[in-house]
Formats: structure tokens, C-alpha cells, sequence
């Protein structure tokens, strides 16, 4: 599949012109207000968080999060919709058009029937080099010690790494010599919540980014979980507890049966990330890039807080991260 970038662009209404980039993999919240990934405040009639886009594998999946006034695809409200270049989505008073441009094929996007995600870097550039293919049985760059590390990988607000992705404020906050923990409140005192919870992901080992996601999913959703998302964190939290392949790959069948449509979904999508291959065993192995997990888990995370009653989101991203701190000891 020709791998491609995408944004969404304002053609209509308050804001008309703005742009914003849909990078592979990760969720973007858009809404009114600073609660959202892209705030468009001039547009009044929008929710404080109104629809999420997901940009994976070519395909652009839009989710209405409950807004009071709709999410419109072609004059038809919608709760979620696939979404094809060219299509113009309307919220409150704007409407945004998908616009995609394709780019060559990267040889390691699609291994036999796999699609495979693949984040480069920050930009998601479509000409950077495929990942290395790995010989089956070589170790890959994700070692069994690094695995094995719990708590925080990340100590230091200058240590994190640019796949973090801060928005400009967030980095405005940086001291060199701040400790992680204390970057953390000083985002969520400032409400920069979205910062904050990928500072978390981006600062914990995998195996703890993946048992503090899973546990945002299980509190956001109570008695709520549907059996398949019960079972993608059941599958997520065995993997944290019992290192293993084999539970990495069930992992990865557990979101896919999710649709990867759901914050539970995506938590068991960062076990799948932490390492081995992104292919089918059979294939050689491509290695996952290592942020993948963190952001995976940080989209978990997002989502868990929006999925239901997205008014209730900032106690949520509260409550989320005095969780943190549980897995950073």
C-alpha cells in the first residue's frame, strides 16, 4: 500500500485555511477548547472535545466523541465514518476536507497481508529509508533487559525524546534539570493535559507505559468493558506481567479484533509494539520503531478519557495522572 501524508483542512468557516497534520498511528482530538489536540475556539458551536481522526495504514477513521451538535460527512450526521480524499466533515460552523498525498511505496508497509504502521520520525517522512530487516532469530534492537526495566526510563524533562511530539507550549516549559515527575504537574497546572499524559508514556518503560495505560482503560471504563475490549487489556496485562512472544502476538489479535477503534485496543497495540517483529512470524523480521509503544499507550490513554462522557475529560486526564505515579517508583 503507497504510504502517504494526510491533514485536514478548514475549507469553510471560522478558521478557514488551517491545516492539521495526521501522522501515522496517532489519534488527534479535535474540539473547541485547550482539552482538544487542535483547539479551534473561533468555532463556538464545536464540543470542548467534538471528533477524534486516526490516520493508519492509507485509511483516515473519524469518530464523533458525543458532541452536543453532530459530526456531518455529506450532510449525514455520523458517530464514525471512514474517511476517503476529498471528504469534507462538518462540526459546528466549519467544515474540514481529508487531503491526501500520496507518496512511493516503502517495502515495508505490507508484508504479505499485513499492513504495517510505520512512524519514521516526527514528520513521518514518506522517502526516509524502510526499517532494517532482521534475519528471524537475530535480536533486534529492543532488548530481553530492557523488557525487564520497570518504573521510569526517563528521569529528566530534557531527556525526552523529539517523538514525544510537546506542542510548542509544552516545550516552552522545559528546564533542563527538571525531574520528570515535576514537568508532569507543571503541565496539568496548566491544563496541558495532552502533553502531559505523553510525557508519561514517553518517560515509563514499556512494561510499565503498557500496565499504566491498560489501568487508565479499566477506571475510565468501570463494569463497561465490552468482552473484546476486556479481553485486549487482559491480553496487554498478561504480556506486562509474564514477558513472552507468544503473549505479544496475542496482544496483537486482541486489538485486531478490536478494530483498533478502541482505547482498550490500542493498549494491547503497545504490548505488540515493545518488540520483536512487525510481520507474521513466518516473514523476516521488522523490528517496531521504539517509541511506538509510548505512543500507543498515550493514544490509549486519550481515548479512554473521551470515549464516554467527554465532558468528564479533565477529571479523567486528572485521575490518569496521579495513576502515573504508581508506575514510575
Amino acid at each position: 500500500m503507497p504510504l502517504s501524508r494526510a491533514h485536514l483542512e478548514i475549507v469553510e468557516g471560522p478558521g478557514a485555511g488551517r491545516r492539521i497534520l495526521l501522522r501515522e498511528g496517532q489519534v488527534r482530538y479535535v474540539g473547541r477548547t485547550s482539552q482538544a489536540d487542535d483547539a479551534c475556539p473561533e468555532n463556538q458551536t464545536m464540543s470542548s472535545v467534538h471528533f477524534s481522526v486516526r490516520w493508519f495504514a492509507g485509511q483516515c477513521e473519524l469518530k464523533d466523541l458525543n458532541s452536543a451538535n453532530g459530526t456531518w460527512r455529506h450532510d449525514k450526521r455520523v458517530s464514525e465514518a471512514l474517511l476517503s480524499a476529498g471528504d469534507e466533515i462538518k462540526a459546528g460552523k466549519c467544515t474540514f476536507r481529508l487531503v491526501v498525498d500520496d507518496g512511493g511505496l516503502n517495502s515495508s508497509a505490507s508484508l504479505g497481508s499485513v499492513n504495517l504502521p510505520v512512524l519514521q520520525n516526527t514528520d513521518f517522512d514518506v522517502n526516509a529509508a524502510a526499517p532494517p530487516v532482521v534475519p528471524t532469530g537475530r535480536q533486534t534492537a529492543t532488548t530481553a533487559d530492557s523488557l525487564e526495566k520497570t518504573g521510569l526510563n526517563v528521569t529528566s524533562a530534557a531527556a525526552l525524546p523529539p517523538t514525544a511530539q510537546l506542542s510548542d507550549e509544552a516545550k516552552a516549559m522545559l528546564v533542563d534539570d527538571m525531574p520528570i515527575e515535576q514537568f508532569i504537574d507543571l503541565l496539568a497546572s496548566r491544563e496541558q493535559f495532552l502533553d502531559a499524559l505523553r510525557v508519561v508514556a514517553h518517560s515509563l518503560a514499556k512494561r510499565s507505559a503498557v500496565q499504566w495505560t491498560c489501568a487508565c482503560v479499566r477506571e475510565a471504563a468501570g463494569e463497561d468493558l465490552s468482552k473484546l475490549d476486556e479481553a485486549a487489556v487482559k491480553a496487554a496485562e498478561d504480556w506486562a506481567a509474564e514477558l513472552g512472544e507468544e503473549r505479544r502476538r496475542k496482544a496483537q489479535s486482541a486489538a485486531e479484533a478490536t478494530e483498533h477503534k478502541t482505547a482498550a485496543g490500542w493498549a494491547a497495540m503497545a504490548a505488540f509494539f515493545s518488540s520483536g517483529s512487525l510481520a507474521p512470524a513466518p516473514a523476516p523480521v521488522v523490528p517496531p520503531e521504539p517509541h511506538l509503544t509510548a505512543h500507543a499507550a498515550a493514544g490509549a490513554a486519550m481515548l479512554a478519557a473521551v470515549a464516554r462522557q467527554p465532558e468528564k475529560a479533565t477529571q479523567r486526564y486528572e485521575s490518569f495522572l496521579r495513576l502515573a505515579k504508581n508506575f514510575m517508583k
